[in-house]
């Protein structure tokens, strides 16, 4: 499968995705290629653009620290422990043209580790579960299982 990853270069989050990618059967293509079967954002602060999300042929998966639906919005590590919560989620769930609403892929549940600062967590068990969850993902979709659970929108919470 051609895979694109979108976002910042040089990020924990984009090496992680990056060394998935590039340690499976997949090829990495240019997010600019029209010739890629899926596109992965493991980190971004910009809203996509339709064309961004739909360019690839199955769709565009982004990467959400949260228990998606609960969490949305930027920052959820940090509002994750200012509210105290037990856990927090590593979600990749399907671009949409809203934010953090998309249908989701692949979530796995964290217990949030309070001995750590919210980057300290979100290096030491944050990252390592997006690229579990991401390796995941990209094997059921490569076995032809594309999972689009719908989030269940009053559940959802906004930070």
């Amino acid at each position: 499968m051609k895979v694109s990853i979108l976002g910042i270069e040089g990020t924990p989050a984009y090496i992680a995705a990056l060394e998935v990618v590039s340690g499976t059967n997949n090829t990495l293509c240019s997010p600019t290629d029209a010739g890629c079967h899926i596109a992965v954002a493991p980190l971004l602060t910009t809203k996509l653009s339709n064309e961004e999300i739909n360019r690839p042929m199955l769709g565009t998966l982004i990467f959400h620290p949260s228990p998606l639906p609960w969490g949305r919005g930027a920052s959820s590590i940090k509002w994750a422990y200012r509210r105290r919560e037990p856990i927090t989620a590593a979600t990749w769930f399907w671009a949409n043209d809203k934010y953090d609403s998309g249908d989701i892929c692949e979530q796995e549940i964290l217990t949030i580790d309070y001995s750590l600062s919210p980057r300290e967590y979100y290096n030491a068990h944050v990252i390592p579960a997006l690229a579990r969850t991401l390796t995941r993902a990209l094997a059921a979709i490569e076995r032809g299982h594309i999972r689009r659970i719908p989030q269940i929108e009053r559940y959802s919470s906004h930070d």
